[in-house]
């Protein structure tokens, strides 16, 4: 059964929507084309003069709306997930051929940018995971009161498969002419990993949606029930009744500062004065006037705020799936050089006023570099060389 959101004809207002199961086996729905010029079939279909009784509605008006938009809810998180699939997969490749790959008498890993290369996508690629897992805490523990979830798993969707393009591309930095070849899982990869984070709307769209929940997240606090690890085999019965789209404003988060205080690395500690600067300018220099409607502006703000949603939820989930201090120094190494990157981008902005730019630029920062934590990540990467290959 196909699942399609329409519109009645004639209706008015609310009316017209209608949410609606269709059978493919009915002679009157016609397959007219797969999309997508691979397996991955995405279908092209025309329902004519298809009868639609009320056996076949499952939701009329405003439910049906809400409906088809909880169900792309659903479709976000997972888009994560296909990500972190694509690159897991793209990085044990990579590593494999580089480490037997050998250039100037020496192995390519031996190389210093190589080593840089693969541990700052080995700490993206962790990251994506953690959050992911995370996020799915929240998903499985929401309900009608608690609805944190519509600010991480619109994230997923945005950042989750960002990253994975950043991963994708850091690998192919190293492998190079390898990520061409038919015989290559990498060359598939580096093409499906540049779909998803342009479905279930555009990453610009998912980051207007999550400025949005910017004052109650860094403002209006408000204790509520931890959520611990959900991995037992529960009906998520809330995914499947979502209830109204409506009402994002009035959800509440917990202090993200509970988080940021659970751990202590050189680097977590340079991220937490970033993260203190942008909210500072949040309360002193906000987007003012027709700053609120320049999107441009808007979307540099949104790159810093999931920094620190993202930044948030893999401290939670660290402890959870134990991270070592290594491991989570590493990712806000690239955590406080992606902030600084965003923090210039909003300070050159035209947009942006005096003080706008100047709080901004108070926001760059160096990394701390640690070179025994650095060599011990490197040991952890190098040793995934030959540990997964796929069959022939």
């Amino acid at each position: 059964m196909v699942s399609v959101f329409g519109k009645v004809a004639g209706a008015d207002g609310k009316d017209e929507y209608v949410f609606f199961a269709a059978d493919p086996r009915h002679p009157d729905y016609h397959l007219v084309q797969n999309v997508c010029a691979s397996q991955n079939y995405v279908s092209e279909f025309e329902l004519r003069d298809y009868p639609i009784t009320e056996a076949e509605i499952l939701s009329r008006g405003s439910a049906a709306w809400d409906s088809a938009l909880n169900t792309v809810n659903v479709g976000k998180y997972n888009l994560g997930w296909a990500s972190i699939g694509i690159c897991t997969h793209a990085f044990y490749e990579a590593i494999t051929h580089a480490t037997h790959r050998r250039l100037y008498g020496m192995s390519v890993t031996d190389f210093t940018h190589v080593k840089r290369l693969f541990i700052d996508a080995y700490a993206r690629l962790t990251a994506m995971k953690l959050f992911a897992l995370r996020t799915s805490d929240y998903m499985r523990s929401a309900n009608a009161q608690d609805r944190r979830y519509l600010l991480y798993d619109p994230m997923a969707k945005m950042k989750v498969t960002t990253q994975g393009e950043d991963v994708i591309n850091l690998c192919w930095d190293v492998i190079a002419a390898k990520g061409f070849e038919k015989d290559m899982y990498f060359s598939q990869a580096a093409v499906d990993i540049r779909g998803l984070p342009k479905l279930e709307g555009t990453v610009h769209v998912n980051i207007a949606l999550i400025v949005k929940f910017m004052p109650a997240y860094f403002f209006m606090p408000v204790e509520l029930p931890p959520v611990p690890r959900r991995e037992d085999p529960t009906n998520d019965d809330f995914l499947f009744d979502q209830g109204s789209a409506k009402g994002l404003g009035q959800i509440r988060f917990h202090d993200y500062q509970l988080a940021y205080a659970s751990r202590e690395t050189p680097n977590l500690a340079i991220f937490r004065e970033q993260v203190e600067g942008f909210k500072n300018m949040l309360a002193t220099a906000p987007p003012m006037g027709e700053q609120l409607k320049d999107t441009d502006f808007l979307m540099a703000g949104g790159e810093l705020f999931a920094l620190v949603v993202y930044g948030q939820l893999i401290l939670e989930a660290s402890p959870l799936h134990g991270i070592d201090d290594d491991h989570l120094d590493q990712i806000f190494d690239f955590l406080v050089r992606d902030f600084s990157r965003y923090a210039l981008e909003l300070s050159q902005k035209s947009g942006a006023s005096e003080d706008q730019a100047k709080a901004a630029m108070g926001m760059v920062r160096r990394p701390a570099h640690d070179e025994a934590r650095y060599q011990r990540l490197w040991k952890t990467v190098a040793g995934l060389a030959d540990r997964y290959a796929m069959n022939p």
